[in-house]
């Protein structure tokens, strides 16, 4: 743990987040199901990361429409 206690604060890119879903996929499989729920939020951060840089238009194109009227 010493070892990350130097590290500096760098952004969350799409990189590092696949990144880190394939360390916990390999720890996950070494030790059993009790990663899993850390796994599960890295794969939700990922998806939100996704939807947060989505380009305008896809979101427009995913809002629900609205009946005229």
């Amino acid at each position: 743990m010493d070892e990350w206690s130097g590290r500096k604060w760098e952004p969350v890119t799409e990189e590092r987040l696949l990144r880190a879903i394939d360390v916990l996929v390999e720890i996950a499989k070494e030790h059993g199901p009790t990663f899993n729920p850390v796994l599960e939020t890295v794969r939700q951060e990922l998806h939100d990361f996704h939807r947060r840089n989505q380009p305008a238009a896809d979101q427009v194109a995913e809002s629900p429409l609205r009946k005229a009227g």
